[in-house]
């Protein structure tokens, strides 16, 4: 194995390439790295908050009370709005809610006949001792079967789905602190077993939070990134940094694997990088990956020969080198974003961003913008304003600090600030945050983010929506006022929606997954929630009705089967020991089916009754699947027998 696969040129701090083939066309904003012309919190309310010095590495956490809610699997539902038809469907279901710690993996991948969907997934109680890959196949009609069981041979996590242009479907993931990534394939969608190898590793006790991109000649490169393990999660220090960037490429489609550090990136400009704060995406020969940092620059990384030379491109200067927390960053060079006086703010990326590299080779990045602060320099941490508002857009014709604002979460009242609850759900990112990119052969791009609402609230924290901005020019101007909700929820059945994965190659529609509960926030980390049972959703959105998106009200489609609504299938009591009762709140005959977490059926049977008793006395203690349908709709309700 070669220690050292890449030769690096580093770009000027001065300057920056400009690939006049694919320049953009003028902007009539000019791009510079400000958030002051959107709305933000009240000045009284951008109070800071301590940023975690520890990315989540699903290996520690344990729920904190057990799990209370219901969720709904396989319900198809045609949302209309004019001409444009948002397909909905639950793809399953996962009760540990932490998807990234900041950006999101490729989650969604391939279109047309061949889409693949990977998530964190758990469905038991305890400490997630199932945790894997939630995976499910879209073959352009419909979904496989929910999924009970992770696809690897052991406990992992952070999958990073990608095709292969040999036909493999495959999903890089953690299996422990100490270990090397796994990587986990098969045909695509073909139902075969799935294969497992450990992609070679030197030097680090581990590596965490891969993110995987493909490209090359025949689209059989695969291109890894991520972090030794840090010293937070039990690691050591590998070539002097606490978190050194990896990188893992094979040529082969994952046969034979290279290894190697970015001497562009070493102790001499980092002092080492968190995990989930990364993008890479590759098409053809150019591969590009962004790291989002908080105290330190937001550089791009670009390949135009499929891993053999990177050029390092500053998206971000930040302004002291080198920084180390608690070094003190000067009082009267920053911004005084909270209005006490003091020039002390920074403005950088919050950590969560997507890189895309579109039909012609051209290089975009977008991240939401994030303030910063590290008054107290004796407290091993640093601060950071969870009021902060703006998603930002970068492109290789952009030079240092310059970027264009591209969307943000809405003013709905028009107050001329936003006006929120005082606690808002902690994921440690921008109101308007965790984008994801993709592009047509048009070369149209698309961005998906999760947007924080004035207008719906549970009394103490705001819901976030799942919103779609876009641009038909490359990137020179985008739909910002007239971005679309693609999870309105105008019912306010209190949904949260997060962790939003864009299928990179967009053909006649947008294939969007995301993670929706019922609750803002996490019980992973942040605001540590009681543990419920989160939907992972698809959406279907065709490109060419998008105009009709603006000023979004949605409505049933006619001729979809009455779907459940929340409260019409209870089970009481649950846990329950020796009998419960299934009370079902609809008229009709309805079918009844648990199932056990291996998926095999326990008992099935039909009935009319609104209340149904069951005996469970002869059931194993364990968790199990409780399914109703009637017609083509269902839900599904867990169930904990002791």
């Amino acid at each position: 194995m070669k220690k050292s696969i890449l030769r690096f040129s580093i770009f000027s701090l001065l300057s920056v390439a400009v690939y006049a083939p694919f320049q953009a066309q003028e902007s009539t904003t000019s791009p510079s790295f400000s958030l002051s012309e959107i709305p933000q919190v009240a000045v009284e309310a951008r109070v800071s908050k301590p940023m975690p010095t520890k990315a989540m590495d699903g290996f520690t956490e344990v729920p904190q009370m057990p799990f209370s809610q219901e969720g709904k699997i396989g319900q198809l539902e045609n949302i209309q709005t004019r001409a444009l038809v948002v397909q909905r469907q639950i793809i399953g279901l996962t009760q540990y809610d932490l998807q990234s710690n900041a950006a999101i993996d490729d989650r969604l991948v391939g279109s047309g006949s061949a889409v693949s969907a990977g998530w964190n997934m758990s469905l038991e109680t305890g400490s997630f001792p199932d945790r894997g890959t939630g995976y499910n196949f879209f073959d352009g009609e419909v979904w496989e079967e929910q999924p009970y069981e992770r696809i690897e041979s052991v406990r992992c996590g952070w999958p990073s789905i990608a095709h292969t242009g040999s036909g493999l479907e495959l999903s890089i993931t953690h299996p422990g602190i100490d270990t090397p990534f796994l990587m986990t394939s098969r045909a695509a969608g073909s139902g075969d077993a799935w294969s497992e190898m450990s992609i070679p590793m030197e030097g680090p006790s581990g590596v965490l939070w891969p993110r995987v991109a493909t490209s090359g000649p025949d689209g059989n490169t695969i291109h890894v990134i991520g972090v030794s393990t840090p010293v937070a999660n039990g690691g050591v220090l590998y070539e002097g940094q606490d978190g050194a960037l990896m990188y893992y490429r094979s040529l082969d489609a994952g046969v034979t694997w290279e290894q190697s550090t970015f001497p562009a990136l070493d102790t001499t400009n980092f002092v080492g990088f968190s995990g989930d704060t990364y993008a890479i995406h590759g098409r053809d020969g150019v591969v590009a990956f962004t790291v989002f940092n908080d105290l330190m620059d937001t550089f791009v990384m670009i390949s135009e020969d499929n891993g053999d030379n990177w050029e390092y491109t500053p998206v971000i200067d930040f302004p002291v080198d080198n920084y180390v927390i608690d070094m003190g960053l000067p009082v009267d060079e920053g911004e005084d974003f909270d209005g006490d006086g003091i020039f002390q703010e920074y403005l950088n990326s919050d950590g969560a961003g997507d890189v895309h590299v579109d039909q012609n080779g051209l290089v975009h990045v977008v991240f939401g913008g994030m303030y910063y602060m590290d008054a107290d320099t004796v407290d091993d941490n640093f601060s950071f304003f969870p009021g902060t508002n703006g998603l930002e857009y970068w492109n290789q014709s952009y030079g240092i600090d310059s970027s264009l604002t591209i969307a943000y979460a809405y003013d709905i009242d028009e107050s001329g600030t936003l006006d929120l609850e005082d606690d808002i759900a902690a994921y440690f990112v921008n109101l308007a945050g965790i984008p994801s990119m993709g592009s047509n052969e048009a070369g149209d791009l698309f961005v998906t983010y999760s947007a924080i609402r004035e207008d719906y609230t549970t009394g103490s924290q705001n819901y976030r929506h799942l919103y779609l901005v876009n641009s038909m020019d490359n990137g020179s101007t985008w739909n910002t006022e007239d971005a679309c909700d693609l999870t309105p929820d105008l019912d306010f059945d209190g949904y949260e929606s997060v962790f939003g994965s864009l299928a990179p190659d967009v053909v006649d529609h947008l294939e969007i997954i995301y993670q929706r509960d019922f609750e803002p926030g996490l019980h992973v980390r942040g605001d540590l929630d009681p543990v419920d049972l989160n939907d992972i959703v698809h959406l279907r959105v065709a490109v060419a009705d998008l105009g009709d998106c603006s000023d979004i009200e949605f409505n049933d489609w006619v001729g979809v089967s009455e779907p459940f609504e929340d409260g019409e299938v209870m089970i009481y009591p649950n846990p329950a020991s020796s009998s419960l009762d299934i009370v079902i709140d609809r008229p009709g005959t309805h079918s009844v089916r648990i199932v056990d977490f291996n998926g095999r059926t326990i008992r099935q049977w039909n009935t009319t009754s609104m209340v149904e008793n069951v005996n469970v006395s002869d059931l194993s203690s364990g968790i199990y699947l409780v399914e109703i349908s009637q017609g083509d709709v269902n839900t599904v309700v867990r169930l904990a027998v002791e």
